[in-house]
């Protein structure tokens, strides 16, 4: 298991995952929903901290 993982998106939103996998999906579909946007899972792992 990679650890809780957790990413601070720039509008203020904090996602919270149990390992790389799950981070990334909660930051995929954040960006998509609320922002429009597509994340890459490299773009949404450099920005995650354990967590």
């Amino acid at each position: 298991m990679d650890g809780a993982k957790v990413i601070e998106c720039p509008c203020g939103y904090t996602l919270r995952g149990e390992d790389d996998p799950s981070v990334v999906a909660a930051a995929q579909d954040h960006a998509e929903a609320v922002h429009g946007q597509e994340l890459s899972e490299e773009q949404a792992l450099a920005m995650a901290r354990p967590g």
